[in-house]
C-alpha cells in the first residue's frame, strides 16, 4: 500500500472494523456427481470489503479498444486504497454495446489492453480488477453507427415505454451465439490476467430482459415460467464455467426486486418478486456457484 493510501486507512475511525479486513471467497468447483462444492477461504482474495462499483465513463476510442484515459482512472482508486474494482460497462459484443467510446472485450486483439489495465492496478497492493461482462439488449443509450436505425436485440419485440428504444426478439440461434459471446469475453478476460468477472444482469440490460416477467412475453423455452425466463441466464453461466473452469472468479449482479412501473409508469406489469429472485439465485449457485448463499461461507 502506498504511503498515501496507508494514511488513509489508519485515520478512519475503527480502522480494525469489519470493513478494513480481508475478503476470501469461497472456492468452488463441481464434484462428479454434478453438484457444487463451497470450500470457504480459498478463492478470490481482496485485501479489504471496500469494492468500486461500476462507474461508466466514454474514455476509450470509438472502434472499443481502450485507452491511457481508463488505465489513470481505474488507477486513481487503486491508489486510493480499494480492494477491487469493478469496470464500467463492457460489451462482449456490438449489438450490445450502449455508447460509443466503450471499451469492448469482443475479440481477442483487446486481451492485451486489459491485461494492462489488471497490472496497473494490482500495482497498488494487490487492488484486484473485475470486468462487468455486459449486453445492453434493446437498452441503448447511443447505438453509433453499426446499430443506427436496428432495433435492438432482446426477448420482446416491444420497445420501452420510457425510452421508445425499439427492439427485435432474438432468434435461437442469435440467442446462442451472444451465450457464446460472453463465454468467449470471460476466457479472454482470464487470459488477461484480470481477476474476475461480473454478469451485468440488473438495471433494464439484456439479462434483465429475459429474466423479467414484465418484459420477456416469448412463448418458447426461452420465456413464459421463471425456468424458462432465468434459461438464458443459466446457460450464460455454464458456458462461462465450461470456458473458464471452476478456480476462476465469476460473480453477477441481479435485481432482487424488480419495481418495473417505477420506471415504466404506462407499463401495467410490476415485474417479479423478492421470492423469485431468491429462485434465480438458486439455480445460479447450481450452474456455477454465484449466489448470495455464498456469502455464508465467507471467512470474516
Amino acid at each position: 500500500m502506498t504511503e498515501q493510501s496507508t494514511q488513509s486507512a489508519t485515520s478512519l475511525p475503527g480502522k480494525n472494523e469489519l470493513i478494513l479486513r480481508p475478503l476470501i471467497f469461497p472456492k468452488v468447483e463441481r464434484s462428479r456427481d454434478g453438484k457444487v462444492l463451497v470450500k470457504p477461504g480459498a478463492g478470490l482474495q481482496v485485501k479489504n470489503r471496500i469494492f468500486r462499483s461500476s462507474i461508466s465513463g466514454q474514455f476509450d476510442h470509438y472502434n472499443g479498444t481502450g485507452s491511457e484515459a481508463r488505465i489513470r482512472w481505474e488507477e486513481k482508486f487503486a491508489r486510493g486504497g480499494v480492494g477491487a474494482i469493478i469496470s464500467s460497462f463492457v460489451p462482449v459484443h456490438i449489438k450490445g454495446r450502449i455508447l460509443p467510446r466503450y471499451a469492448m472485450i469482443d475479440r481477442d486483439n483487446t486481451i492485451r489492453f486489459w491485461s494492462a489495465v489488471a497490472n496497473r492496478v494490482e500495482k497498488f497492493d494487490g487492488c484486484k480488477y473485475i470486468i462487468q461482462l455486459s449486453h445492453g439488449g434493446r437498452q441503448r443509450d447511443i447505438p453509433g453507427v453499426e446499430n443506427m436505425m436496428e432495433p435492438g436485440l432482446s426477448s420482446t419485440n416491444k420497445a420501452d415505454s420510457f425510452h421508445g428504444l425499439l427492439a427485435r426478439a432474438m432468434k435461437q440461434d442469435e440467442i446462442l451465439e451472444v451465450i457464446q459471446a460472453f463465454a468467449a469475453g470471460a476466457r479472454r478476460a482470464k487470459e488477461a490476467g484480470v481477476h474476475g468477472v461480473e454478469l451485468h444482469a440488473s438495471h433494464g440490460y439484456l439479462f434483465t430482459q429475459f429474466l423479467s416477467s414484465a418484459i420477456n412475453d416469448r412463448t418458447d423455452e426461452y420465456g413464459g415460467s421463471l425456468a424458462n425466463r432465468a434459461r438464458f441466464l443459466i446457460e450464460v453461466i455454464k458456458a462461462i464455467r465450461a470456458e473458464v473452469g471452476w478456480d476462476y472468479h465469476v460473480q453477477a449482479k441481479i435485481n432482487i426486486l424488480d419495481l418495473n412501473r417505477a420506471l415504466f409508469p404506462l407499463e401495467w406489469k410490476q415485474g417479479n418478486t423478492v421470492k423469485e429472485a431468491l429462485q434465480i439465485f438458486e439455480w445460479a449457485e447450481e450452474a456455477g456457484g454465484l449466489s448470495v448463499k455464498l456469502l455464508r461461507n465467507l471467512r470474516y
